[in-house]
């Protein structure tokens, strides 16, 4: 009578160890995200997407190189499309060069150019507020040629958005801190400080 009362437990540690032993193979590594990589950082505003040297404008220009600019700006509007119906300030920013009147049409203008080019790729216009601040607010000083480059380009704020709901589920790797960025080319010297040199 205690042979079939042991045959039972025995066979389900024995089908137990079988399914251990079947268990799927482990998954295959994910491979590295090779996309644009965006520089954000959360701000009191939002969150604040700067764009990268491609989206940078030469000195009395409002035109930026489309094909380099693309990659980001497509990965800009596909997460302003897919992440949040937030509206979005695009912010337009020049060097000293010239004189405050032009500056600030200029700047307005580039502000403008980037809008639209998000507008192109499926971002509601009535989403995104133009704006135009002139050489009045640097983020590098205007006393070298690279500060003025860096001085020289439009800035997205998604107003009242989170970094976590941007990036939430998006590679690893797909983004970097903006300040992060800047810190690291004044540590090397490749630029200065707003107020170090000449910010204005």
């Amino acid at each position: 009578m205690s042979l079939p009362r042991l045959r039972w437990p025995l066979s389900l540690l024995l089908c137990a160890t079988l399914a251990a032993c079947s268990a799927p193979p482990p998954a295959p590594p994910v491979a590295a995200y090779t996309g644009p990589v965006l520089a954000i950082e959360q701000i009191d505003r939002g969150v604040q997407i700067v764009l990268p040297g491609s989206v940078l404008f030469e000195s009395g220009q409002a035109r930026f190189n489309t094909a380099a600019a693309a990659p980001f700006l497509d990965r800009v509007a596909d997460l302003l499309s897919r992440k949040t119906r937030q509206r979005i300030a695009v912010e337009g920013h020049t060097d000293t060069d010239g004189p405050p009147q032009l500056n600030e049409q200029l700047s307005r203008a580039r502000a403008q150019a980037v809008a639209d080019a998000l507008a192109a790729r499926g971002v509601a216009a009535d989403r995104l507020e133009v704006s135009g601040f002139s050489f009045s607010r640097p983020v590098a000083g205007n006393g070298t040629e690279e500060g003025k480059r860096l001085n020289r380009r439009v800035e997205l704020i998604v107003l009242g958005e989170q970094v976590a709901t941007l990036t939430a589920g998006e590679p690893a790797g797909a983004f970097e801190s903006a300040w992060g960025r800047l810190k690291e080319m004044i540590d090397q010297g490749l630029v200065r400080p707003v107020g170090a040199g000449g910010a204005r």
